[in-house]
């Protein structure tokens, strides 16, 4: 038995309706707009869309939608998920010191967890305890004495005769000069000294509160611990989240083992470096050695551009509140520059086994690129980014270059 057609459009009287209807919902909308949530958002628009879901607009458009939720999710979220991720990269960066002492000692690998994550905290501890006091009373007493300066400053101006010859070799009127240097200066150093209040501030509103902050502190090991207990497990479903390439995930291995190598190996040469420098500066009683330390090390995870930055900014403090001025420069720059050659033949072969294998253009074109957007985080994750990406590129040509070389084959044995 037959069934008659149905016709698939709508009656006069069911596109008033749906019509109606559409209008009360937006009216609705209007309405509640004070009280709207992206999640309640995201809920009524897949309630709408789900009877249209085999459309592959519809499709593209739910996902679009997803993703946007998932971002907004993220970036509520920020704070929450926070020690999750410096738990998984301590553990990205741990786990061959867990592998290796676990083989080593042949023990369970939660022993050798237990052992690494002690390690980890107790160095985190000592640093928090020894080092950081002192940074920061380094780094209040710098502010304070550019503070100070400024009222030196604009009388230097004024009596420097490179301002007289300046004057005599160009048109330029010195007073302008002269109040449009100091008036940038002064806004520079407001807003240097403006803006560690207010990140403090941000700092200690995200955390929540005084016992959050302490709740947060007190778990991180036991999330630590577990995080690196079970890293193997993390690790493939991770990479179980992204897509086949050719049949196989062999180039998020292989991305990873470069990058893993890369930032172990980049960590420990800049925590080498920040400490020969910051002794070397110590025992030569310079102006701020601690800083200039540390500021090396941080600096030294930026290839080429941060010992530049590193010179620059150590010959300036030298310059300005060194005794004499010019040997602290001499000695500052002398002790960078035997860093840097220590660092060039024999911590980066021995360390540094696996390079990223990129370009030195490359390696600044992406510094610049990175930096442009992302700002100091920017350069910071630049190169590792970078591996990656060229590592997918390289696995794809050469599924590209085999797929073309079996069609060619098949096509010669046809």
């Amino acid at each position: 038995m037959s069934h008659p057609s149905q016709d698939p459009r709508l009656s006069a009287l069911e596109v008033l309706l749906l019509g109606g209807g559409l209008a009360l919902f937006l009216a609705l909308l209007y309405t509640l707009q004070a009280v709207l949530h992206p999640l309640l958002i995201a809920i009524a628009a897949v309630i709408l869309l789900w009877p249209l879901r085999t459309q592959r607009a519809v499709r593209a458009l739910m996902f679009s939608g997803g993703f946007l939720l998932l971002f907004w999710l993220l970036s509520q979220l920020q704070w929450v998920l926070l020690p999750f991720v410096i738990a998984y990269l301590l553990a990205y960066l741990s786990n061959p010191a867990v592998d290796w002492l676990a083989r080593r000692l042949h023990v369970p690998r939660w022993v050798s967890a237990l052992a690494v994550t002690a390690g980890v905290i107790g160095i985190v501890v000592a640093i928090a305890l020894l080092l950081v006091p002192s940074i920061l009373s380094q780094l209040v007493t710098l502010l304070q004495q550019l503070l100070d300066s400024m009222r030196y400053l604009r009388r230097w101006l004024y009596e420097s005769p490179w301002m007289d010859r300046l004057a005599e070799v160009l048109p330029v009127d010195r007073q302008a000069i002269l109040q449009q240097l100091t008036t940038f200066i002064e806004q520079q150093l407001q807003k240097l000294t403006g803006n560690l209040p207010d990140l403090l501030t941000t700092l200690a509103q995200s955390l929540g509160s005084v016992v959050g902050a302490i709740t947060m502190i007190a778990t991180f090991p036991v999330l630590l611990f577990y995080t690196l207990k079970d890293y193997p497990k993390l690790r493939d479903a991770l990479i179980g989240l992204f897509p086949q390439h050719n049949g196989r995930k062999d180039y998020l291995v292989h991305a990873s083992t470069v990058v893993g190598n890369y930032l172990r190996g980049q960590l420990l040469i800049s925590a080498i470096g920040a400490v020969n420098v910051s002794v070397a500066l110590l025992l030569l009683n310079f102006p701020f050695a601690l800083l200039i330390g540390l500021l090396a090390g941080i600096l030294n995870l930026i290839p080429n551009l941060g010992a530049v930055l590193t010179n620059i900014i150590a010959v300036a403090v030298a310059l300005l509140f060194g005794d004499p001025p010019l040997l602290d420069a001499v000695l500052v720059t002398a002790v960078l520059l035997g860093q840097g050659l220590l660092e060039a033949s024999v911590l980066s072969p021995n360390i540094l086994s696996y390079q990223v294998g990129l370009h030195p253009v490359l390696i600044l074109l992406s510094l610049f690129v990175f930096g442009y957007f992302l700002g100091a985080l920017g350069l910071l994750v630049a190169v590792p980014t970078t591996a990656v990406l060229v590592g997918f590129y390289q696995s794809y040509r050469a599924a590209v270059q085999q797929a073309q070389t079996v069609s060619e084959t098949t096509v010669t044995d046809g």
